[in-house]
């Protein structure tokens, strides 16, 4: 098959979900007290207890189970958590890279974005926690190019709900 170029557009990403009153121990994967509502499994934590890309991996009654250890060093109660929900923004179909993208921001407000690529359980950040103020972008350029497998994502994430506009550009079909 020839190599051809894309651009892979996402409208208006960013899924946030927040809870009041969560609980959370000393290094523990465990938040409790919250309302589970609108959670799922694979929902990226903002808090300031977690470090970059803990996820949701397991919702019970009032709780959530994270991939990642808390970093606190006494237990904490009363914490607001948000739960980002993910945008997928490409699937490869065949190998591919990623040339670039760029992410612009639709509020008011300074934004937080992250980027993530994997494929099943395995994924990495290529961005994470970048702000993008009021009336700007952020771009993913020449610092370098990702390949990527049959069947990788990339998948957004945002602090603030339908936020976010994104432009991937990708070439596929690469030997």
């Amino acid at each position: 098959m020839a190599e051809s170029f894309t651009n892979q557009l996402t409208s208006a990403a960013g899924i946030v979900t927040t809870s009041n009153n969560g609980s959370i121990g000393v290094s523990t994967t465990l938040i409790t007290g919250i309302s589970t509502t609108g959670v799922s499994v694979g929902d990226m934590v903002k808090s300031t207890f977690f470090r970059g890309a803990a996820k949701v991996s397991v919702i019970g009654a009032g709780q959530v189970n994270l991939d990642k250890t808390s970093t606190n060093t006494t237990s904490k109660t009363g914490q607001t958590i948000s739960f980002m929900g993910k945008s997928t923004a490409f699937t490869a179909s065949e190998k591919s890279i990623l040339v670039g993208g760029t992410f612009a921001n639709l509020t008011d407000n300074t934004i937080h974005v992250n980027v993530e690529v994997g494929i099943g359980n395995t994924f990495a950040l290529i961005a994470h926690d970048i702000p993008i103020p009021q009336g700007s972008s952020f771009v993913i350029s020449d610092a370098g190019k990702t390949i990527l497998r049959a069947n990788e994502v990339i998948n957004l994430y945002c602090d603030t709900a339908t936020a976010v506009d994104s432009s991937l550009s990708i070439l596929s079909g690469v030997t």
